[in-house]
């Protein structure tokens, strides 16, 4: 650690030496004014402290970096989840019996059987093949679960009074293990009156690196799912109280600048005087192509500007601004639908530091040279293919701009967890970054650099999603469509619904004459009395569904597999989809209004809840495992796991208000307590995917 130490000091040191050398402070200072002008924030970022410490002129040092996401006040306080207080129980007992035995993971599994109870402790096979041969060693693993089962009852009693219940031994040797109901009606008490809590973890500075879409270029739907992912993590992760670092890297700099530049020049001489309104970046950007590759004299000047792009040239460096502002807008469109927070940290904000890293990995001999350009071979890399960190020309890449950017993220920024959210075409040019930083001495031992790689979005022939035309689909327009057929839905759905008026008075009635508060109707959601909408409230609730169905149809495949896209599928009404959850939502919020109760007096005065009916204890018992799941999702970074325990939480839900009535029973205060617990829960893992809901639909 102490070498990883002096080598990222050194690092820095070489970044302020070849600052200081090549005189860039004026240039630094240059791209810091356009950064707070785009965004007044910026003043606060690493490169102002980083300028004010150097003899700059920037502004005053501070302790922000770049990308820094706000302090959020009145966080709710963690709460240790079920499963680490059980690992925590298991591992004790283990260590109190055999201390000398060390086992690799955990042996605690959720039951698959109600009647087993609710967890599993599968140490006692593994722990006797260890044990066996030697020294009093037991006869047999349920001997073994036998001694386990008093061991977990002593150090439950320490660790977690009143938590545990019946232990049995089953089959080979498994410790079924029973929470006690009082424990659990107190951990859902928590939930309806306190809300839903982050599981007890160890928390650091985390940068994600998601969405990162090409200058000059629209959002299209190959941007969906980096976008999609990588915002839901940010929110696990600032949930859970970790401070992240939500960062777009823009593809902002590069050799396309020079064609664009030049391609505004010939379209729009006068843009230095007026700025010209680029209202379609994707035809401007085509059209500029084609000159490219048509003309050579625009050939010429592209290349040209290139170079006097990046030594600041006044003309240029406006043309470059006015293509990145308007690619701003673009962007912002999607970001806005999709309610997404990032910082504009691009490709350019690293540009200077490169010859600097470049020269401390020369240092350290990482570097060869190979044809005229300089490569990096990390030794422990399973590639056949090198980092390219200079070419053979003398320009840099995107090798140069990645290897800058984890120097600064781990060594300036310090973050401890580093995440790309990135395709997984990507895997090997991130595996030869990641060995590169660690060789470089810009990791710990506490530091996590990891590549979150995800599969492609695929039309019904299982290729790339593309329009009939073969053109990629602007994700502005697959949004939109997605609302568009959920208007059209609610509309004709309203419709039908004012055309058989009496025979749905009929059927309420009939409803509340039944055991349950009502369930699933016929199209597989719970029937919410189709209330009657105006238009301003049927055209927010199609956005909130549209785009809820989108984000939901994505996050619940596993990010590692291709799935297919297609609207009827994500806009049903049935099964595992974003429509089917947020109906269940406002049923819940139509039973909780009809009775009347003031809900808020319940919770004030922590009114119990008593789990006794087999629906109610299975969807008690769900929301307590909340944190379960959460920490499932810190460990792979799999979304996916919050969608199938939304899913499985609202059918227990649905199950619940079907065979429990809820209004007007003696169990009422109870129950309707127990509606709040699942509208907390329902709501928190709504946020963590980033979907609005809605309390009547």
């Amino acid at each position: 650690a102490t070498t990883r130490r002096m080598a990222s000091s050194a690092t820095r040191e070489s970044v302020a030496a070849y600052v200081a050398t090549h005189e860039l402070e004026p240039k630094l200072n240059a791209m810091l004014n356009e950064l707070v002008q785009a965004r007044p924030e910026n003043a606060q970022s690493w490169m102002s402290g980083y300028l004010a410490n150097a003899g700059g002129n920037g502004a005053p040092a501070t302790k922000a970096s770049a990308g820094a996401a706000p302090v959020v006040a009145g966080a709710a306080k963690p709460l240790a989840s079920v499963y680490a207080l059980l690992v925590d129980i298991c591992t004790s007992a283990q260590k109190s019996l055999y201390p000398d035995v060390t086992l690799d993971g955990h042996y605690v599994t959720e039951c698959t059987k109600p009647e087993w109870g609710e967890y599993q402790n599968n140490t006692a096979l593994s722990l006797y093949g260890k044990l066996k041969g030697t020294p009093g060693a037991p006869t047999n693993p349920r001997a073994v679960a036998t001694a386990l089962v008093e061991a977990m009852h002593t150090e439950g009693a320490r660790i977690e009074p009143g938590m545990l219940g019946k232990l049995d031994v089953s089959g080979a040797g498994f410790v079924n293990i029973h929470l006690v109901r009082a424990w659990i009606e107190a951990r859902v008490l928590d939930a309806a009156v306190g809300g839903m809590r982050p599981p007890a973890v160890r928390t650091c500075k985390a940068v994600v690196d998601f969405s990162s879409p090409n200058v000059a270029k629209e959002m299209h739907v190959g941007h969906l799912r980096s976008t999609i992912i990588g915002d839901t993590i940010c929110r696990v992760l600032e949930f859970c109280g970790y401070e992240v670092l939500r960062i777009n890297h823009v593809g902002d700099w590069g050799t396309q600048f020079g064609m664009l530049i030049a391609h505004m020049a010939r379209e729009h001489p006068d843009f230095l005087d007026s700025p010209p309104p680029i209202s379609d970046l994707q035809k401007f950007y085509k059209a500029a192509k084609v000159r490219f590759d048509e003309d050579e004299t625009f050939k010429h000047e592209a290349h040209v500007n290139v170079v006097n792009l990046q030594a600041g040239d006044p003309a240029c460096r406006k043309a470059w601004k006015i293509v990145c502002e308007a690619s701003r807008n673009e962007f912002s469109k999607v970001y806005k639908r999709l309610h997404i927070e990032l910082d504009e940290v691009g490709e350019s904000f690293y540009n200077p530091y490169i010859p600097a890293v470049v020269s401390s990995l020369e240092m350290q001999g990482q570097v060869v040279l190979e044809g005229g350009a300089k490569l990096i071979w990390p030794a422990q890399s399973k590639h056949s293919i090198p980092l390219i960190v200079v070419k053979s020309d003398g320009g840099f890449n995107y090798d140069s701009t990645d290897l800058a950017a984890v120097w600064y993220r781990t060594c300036e920024l310090k973050a401890e967890w580093v995440i790309y959210v990135v395709d997984a075409g990507q895997g090997p040019h991130f595996d030869l970054v990641f060995d590169a930083a660690v060789n470089a001495g810009w990791t710990t031992l506490n530091t996590r650099l990891q590549h979150v790689q995800f599969g492609l979005v695929c039309g019904e022939d299982g290729k790339r999603f593309r329009t009939r035309s073969g053109e990629v689909v602007r994700l502005v327009d697959l949004l939109d469509e997605a609302k568009s057929r959920m208007l059209a839905n609610f509309r004709a759905r309203q419709a039908s619904a004012i055309a058989a008026a009496a025979g749905a008075e009929a059927a309420e009635a009939a409803a509340e004459g039944a055991e349950g508060e009502g369930g699933e109707d016929g199209e597989g959601y719970v029937n919410s009395g189709a209330p009657q909408m105006d238009d301003a409230e049927l055209e927010h609730a199609a956005e909130v569904l549209g785009y809820a169905a989108v984000k939901y149809a994505d996050l619940k495949s596993n990010r590692l597999s291709n799935y297919i896209f297609n609207y009827e599928r994500m806009l049903s009404t049935q099964g595992n989809t974003a429509v089917y959850l947020l109906y269940a939502h406002a049923r819940i919020c139509s039973i909780m209004d009809k009775s009347g109760v003031d809900m808020a007096a319940l919770k004030t005065a922590r009114t119990p809840i008593k789990l006794e009916h087999p629906a109610e204890v299975a969807f008690g018992t769900a929301i307590a495992q909340f944190g379960d799941k959460v920490e499932e999702v810190l460990r792979d970074l799999q979304p996916h796991m919050i969608c199938e325990y939304l899913y499985d939480t609202c059918s227990k839900l649905n199950a619940f208000v079907r065979e429990c009535r809820v209004i007007n029973v003696p169990e009422s205060p109870s129950r309707l307590m127990l509606c709040a617990a699942g509208l907390a829960v329902m709501r928190q893992c709504f946020e963590l995917l980033g979907m609005d809901w809605l309390e009547r639909i």
